[in-house]
């Protein structure tokens, strides 16, 4: 039924659904629910992807966490998942790697290796906030090894990455939680080479994000918007 349901939404109702979404995700879910979410955003993935792809930042972690859950039931639909929300990006250039970035969430240990076949992406393709969410759990992990050069490889991606960022809205929803761990790696690598590396990804990403500031217009500062630019021609609900 809920499936049927997910076939009718509409592409901008996804973001209302959020928080409903999340909530499903979340530790305390039950496993059922747990599954039926995957399930549920998998299904949205097909039918609403660029919807999807902006809303990576905030799900591909608790869905990659959940790759790893000890439920097979669970895992499974969260693998499928985890597969289906990654082709959401809608970046050509990184497609080829992303089997990698699905098998790096499921263990720990297909990180280093994750890490190494993204530093080998030549990215061409402007790149959007879906394909910088989509590779943060891998980046997560690997800017806090405790390998130093697998923290510069990670700093590598990111500034081949966000070189390619033309417009600050994409990077700015995601500088919460790379900024952090990008200025970390700054301080505590030793290596002065790999040091330089992160520093060089750091500027880079700071670049890339600009001197804006992310705000989020509500729904009614829109609609007002709307009356403003189409004065008379607006429709008034109360006529």
């Amino acid at each position: 039924a809920s499936k049927t349901i997910m076939g009718m939404v509409s592409p901008y109702s996804v973001d209302l659904l959020m928080p409903a979404l999340l909530a499903g995700l979340a530790v305390k879910a039950k496993p059922p629910q747990k599954e039926a979410t995957l399930q549920i955003i998998t299904a949205l993935s097909a039918k609403s992807p660029r919807a999807i792809g902006y809303e990576l930042v905030n799900m591909v972690a608790a869905v990659a966490d959940l790759t790893c859950d000890i439920k097979k039931e669970v895992k499974a639909a969260a693998v499928e998942c985890m597969t289906a929300i990654c082709n959401c990006t809608g970046n050509k250039d990184l497609e080829p790697f992303l089997p990698a970035v699905v098998e790096a969430a499921q263990s720990i240990s297909n990180t280093h290796a994750c890490v190494e076949k993204l530093a080998g992406c030549i990215f061409v393709q402007n790149v959007e906030a879906p394909a910088l969410a989509c590779t943060l759990p891998v980046l997560s992990r690997g800017l806090n090894d405790k390998s130093e050069e697998v923290k510069r490889t990670c700093c590598l991606i990111v500034d081949n990455m966000c070189k390619l960022v033309e417009d600050p809205a994409e990077v700015l929803p995601l500088m919460p939680r790379l900024e952090p761990l990008v200025k970390n790696a700054c301080e505590k690598i030793s290596d002065p080479e790999a040091r330089g590396m992160a520093d060089k990804a750091y500027k880079t990403l700071q670049k890339a994000a600009g001197e804006s500031v992310l705000q989020r217009v509500s729904a009614e500062d829109a609609l007002k918007h709307l009356k403003d630019l189409l004065g008379d021609k607006s429709y008034d609900e109360t006529e």
